[in-house]
């Protein structure tokens, strides 16, 4: 498997630079960067799935180094194991519906977010700088789990 077939252009250098850049820009979002440059690479694969040696080949890393980034990916729901007829090896794939699971995934923990600013606000006192800091978190949060569903529901159905 050379990085052309795995990549969706006859340039493998470009392919290259794409999956740093866009692991770059997950890296900048907070995600760890093994996991950011597995799931970049996962997302400019031309081929259905790849496995751990097609991406370590990709990458230039080590199979421990992919192994560790896929536990990763997989635990945040942004990527799959499945299942490939006549093969052995592990095989991972991503999706867009994996990445938009994911954000309803944790639409939670912006309610957990807000929870926590509204006990801010109470435990700061009213009127306090940092109440009114607290105030804004909860509800910038709570706008944003309001509109996650709807959002989600427009993107679903522009896809459609």
């Amino acid at each position: 498997m050379n990085q052309t077939e795995l990549n969706q252009t006859d340039h493998p250098d470009e392919s290259r630079q794409l999956v740093e850049r866009l692991s770059l820009v997950l890296i900048n979002m907070g995600f760890p960067p093994m996991p950011a440059r597995v799931w970049a690479a996962l997302m400019t694969s031309n081929k259905p799935s790849s496995t751990p040696g097609d991406l370590g080949e990709v990458l230039g890393v080590s199979p421990a180094a992919i192994s560790g980034a896929v536990r990763y990916l997989q635990q945040v729901s942004l990527i799959e194991r499945v299942a490939v007829p006549g093969s052995r090896r592990q095989h991972y794939r991503v999706s867009v519906d994996l990445w938009a699971d994911a954000f309803v995934t944790k639409q939670s923990a912006l309610y957990q977010v807000s929870e926590v600013a509204a006990e801010g606000i109470r435990v700061l006192g009213e009127g306090t700088r940092g109440s009114e800091r607290m105030a804004d978190l909860r509800d910038f949060f709570d706008f944003m789990a309001a509109e996650m569903p709807r959002m989600l529901a427009d993107w679903r159905a522009k896809r459609a």
